[in-house]
């Protein structure tokens, strides 16, 4: 949600691309069933119960930003240690048996071989059509670049979960509700808080953001 806030470019284009798979079908049922008028306007639309699997499927760039979003603050940044039951040679690394290894899960979304401009916020690099799909030498990325829930027998249970919610939850609120930061915030000073789930520490920042419901329009 922050990085929408933060790139209100970005938010309007899922926005936009909610309107036309998701809110202008639904209106022009409604329409037709004479439960609303040709162009007239609604501010209570529940997104939610409009939003399916197989509607889902339209929103394209929708996932380049849920996948975006977990390249820059992936859920853990370390993976839990483990233990190599022999030596074993990984490339040009040997691992040593019983040596605990760990996966910087930060620093494989972040590695500048692999992505172009990587500190920026760029839901295009998961487009194939994208220039930014390929590593800044224009090659395909390798395909452990991108690991938020790593994989094999060791891969995060809550991959699917949370794949599932976040296409439900997140397009219902930004579709409800137009969310600013507060007059003197500046967007792009603004530092992301350190999202990582096993942190212990207290934030610094506090977050103030604006909330007014949204209204839509049924384009005849």
């Amino acid at each position: 949600m922050l990085m929408l806030i933060k790139h209100p470019e970005i938010k309007q284009k899922i926005l936009d691309e909610l309107d036309s798979e998701i809110i202008q079908p639904h209106l022009s049922e409604l329409v037709a069933a004479g439960k609303m008028t040709r162009g007239g306007t609604v501010s209570d639309l529940d997104v939610l119960n409009l939003l399916n699997f197989d509607n889902q499927g339209g929103l394209d760039y929708y996932t380049f930003c849920h996948n975006e979003s977990l390249r820059m603050q992936p859920p853990v940044y370390f993976s839990s240690s483990i233990n190599m039951m022999k030596d074993c040679q990984c490339d040009y690394v040997k691992v040593l048996a019983d040596h605990p290894i760990s996966i910087d899960i930060y620093r494989l979304h972040h590695n500048p071989n692999e992505w172009q401009e990587p500190a920026r916020f760029i839901p295009e690099r998961f487009d194939s059509r994208s220039p930014y799909f390929l590593t800044p030498n224009g090659k395909p990325r390798n395909p452990f670049s991108f690991f938020p829930f790593l994989g094999g027998q060791r891969i995060c249970i809550g991959k699917t979960f949370i794949e599932a919610v976040s296409k439900f939850t997140v397009p219902s609120l930004i579709s409800n509700f137009d969310m600013e930061f507060l007059e003197g915030v500046d967007p792009a000073k603004f530092e992301l808080p350190f999202n990582n789930m096993i942190s212990t520490f207290v934030l610094r920042n506090d977050i103030y953001i604006t909330l007014k419901q949204r209204t839509y329009s049924h384009k005849a």
